[in-house]
């Protein structure tokens, strides 16, 4: 680059959310906590508070300095965090009452703040709703969670994912669809311009970074996610950190991002052919794609979300190709603020699809090596999102072939 160039990055704007997003969470989330029977609801993860607070922390995981929000069922929402995160959450969020303590402090990490607080906002026995079932965590230790059910009593502490978070979470606001969109279409096109900066010679870690690189400048704001994989006639697996292994004909690299755009995921891959890919990758790659397209033609609101496993395990079964398929259980989940979120694509989950809810379409199957007859895999994902006509893509299709690198 030549001195004093300046380097092409794109940056999108994006409106902050209106308060009144915010407001409209907690509605919804006390309407779900008067349903459940609870008094308050305590949050503690990172993507939680972003739904409920929208603060811009840069660190996705906090270890230290914990943060929390109470919800009671009426009045105002109560900030608790470290001195010095009160100020910020009062001038850049829409919470304005805050409690806060001298931190860090192992000792009492906000413990003791908490307790008081509880015993000034909420009734004597009062039951709290807290982060404990599927797919969730509480972003404090473990062992202040312990101090703080012994001071607290007699309240209690109930799981609150799965009646209040999760469905809260599950169907996602037009503005969030908004978010959703903009990542899926950014990593579209970097995928879609990747093929001709790759070239054989190249190594995984090489190819996966340039990928990196055509989201960043195209404004994708986090990579949190790039798996890649290459193998000889296939790839053997689907998880994988992009290795030092060198592409050459007749090798299949699989990409698998997971990106960000204002906290918003994105999630899916793409498959690069170096050379002509051999007949069994070609028979496989085709059998998967047209399961992929069962999948997103299955999506209709009202039905339950096992549907859409049973119309892709049918394409895969009916397939004359020699593949079976994967024996993960699952063929896809959701996604939004955390990926994956739930539900799942499996056959035992019976949620029911509604408009504004994310699929990531995600069949896979499992085929002999042409070369070697080893075993392989093959995975496709697009991201949808249910509406009252069925299913909107929000990714840009994958080509019915395989896009070959010469």
């Amino acid at each position: 680059m030549a001195a004093g160039q300046a380097l092409a990055i794109k940056t999108i704007s994006c409106k902050p959310f209106p308060q009144l997003e915010f407001e409209t969470r907690v509605e919804r989330a006390r309407r779900l906590m008067e349903q459940y029977s609870f008094d308050a609801l305590l949050v503690t993860s990172e993507y939680n508070l972003r739904y409920f607070v929208g603060e811009a922390s840069s660190t996705p995981i906090q270890t230290t300095r914990p943060r929390f929000l109470l919800i009671p069922m009426s009045g105002d929402v109560v900030g608790l965090v470290p001195r010095g995160v009160d100020d910020f959450w009062r001038d850049t969020t829409w919470v304005k009452t805050c409690r806060s303590w001298p931190s860090p402090n192992p000792q009492d990490e906000g413990v003791s703040t908490l307790v008081k607080t509880f015993e000034d906002l909420l009734p004597k026995a009062a039951k709290i709703g807290i982060e404990l079932g599927t797919e969730s965590r509480i972003g404090f230790p473990a062992g202040d969670f312990l101090r703080l059910l012994d001071a607290a009593k007699p309240k209690t502490f109930a799981d609150a994912s799965d009646p209040i978070f999760t469905p809260l979470r599950m169907v996602k606001s037009p503005i969030e669809l908004d978010r959703i969109r903009t990542v899926c279409d950014i990593t579209s096109e970097a995928f879609e311009n990747l093929p001709a900066k790759l070239r054989p010679g190249m190594t995984e870690r090489e190819a996966c970074r340039i990928f990196e690189h055509e989201a960043f400048v195209r404004g994708i704001e986090k990579t949190t996610k790039v798996q890649g994989v290459s193998g000889h006639g296939g790839y053997p697996r689907y998880y994988g950190v992009p290795s030092d292994r060198v592409l050459s004909d007749g090798d299949i690299l699989f990409i698998d991002a997971g990106f960000l755009f204002d906290y918003y995921y994105c999630d899916f891959d793409r498959h690069f052919s170096f050379g002509d890919p051999d007949p069994n990758t070609q028979a496989a790659y085709r059998t998967v794609w047209d399961a992929t397209e069962a999948g997103i033609a299955a999506v209709k609101p009202g039905i339950p979300i096992s549907d859409v496993w049973t119309a892709m395990s049918s394409s895969l079964n009916a397939s004359k190709a020699e593949i079976k398929p994967t024996t993960v259980g699952r063929m896809g989940h959701s996604m939004g603020l955390w990926m994956p979120e739930p539900p799942s694509i499996h056959p035992e989950d019976k949620t029911v699809l509604v408009p504004g809810m994310i699929l990531n379409i995600e069949p896979g199957a499992t085929y002999a090596s042409y070369f070697d007859g080893s075993p392989k895999i093959m995975l496709h994902e697009e991201v949808v999102v249910v509406t009252e006509a069925g299913a909107e893509l929000l990714t840009r299709r994958a080509s019915q072939t395989l896009p070959t690198i010469r």
